[in-house]
């Protein structure tokens, strides 16, 4: 006789508390975000790094976001074409062009904040103010780890 799937999780599978937790992560997100405007994930996430200074170059954002550069011009130009952000040429270096946010991207942006916000009180609601933020805070020290695994 086979048993049945576990519906919890054991905190020792690291990979499935991980995936479990990127699947849960980008549908608490994307709930009221997706539209005919923006329809993916990933044109979020770079409205929402634009949102941090005043334009960056592609390799930039490329860099920061672990995107590989062919999959962010085709991003960038659906955000480019929808007005949302607009390509610059840096005024100190001609040779450079910086992605900037335009008035209707700084728009949408506070909609993604607002969904962030909501997400966050969630795990207040949940952890506590100082669980959550701990929470929060170790996992963006995750994402900094070093791959090597071997």
């Amino acid at each position: 006789m086979r048993s049945a799937v576990p519906t919890s999780i054991a905190t020792e599978s690291v990979s499935e508390v991980f995936f479990r937790l990127g699947r849960w992560w980008s549908d608490a997100l994307s709930q009221g975000l997706l539209d005919n405007d923006i329809a993916s994930l990933e044109g979020w996430r770079v409205l929402g790094a634009l949102r941090s200074g005043d334009g960056f170059t592609m390799t930039e954002i490329a860099t920061a976001m672990g995107i590989p550069a062919p999959s962010l011009t085709r991003i960038v130009d659906k955000l480019v074409d929808g007005g949302f952000v607009l390509r610059r040429v840096d005024a100190t270096d001609r040779r450079r062009v910086l992605i900037h946010l335009s008035v209707r991207g700084k728009t949408k942006v506070r909609r993604l904040a607002r969904q962030e916000a909501a997400v966050k009180a969630m795990l207040v609601d949940e952890f506590g103010e100082d669980d959550a933020v701990h929470l929060i805070r170790t996992l963006a020290r995750v994402v900094e780890l070093p791959l090597d695994t071997r």
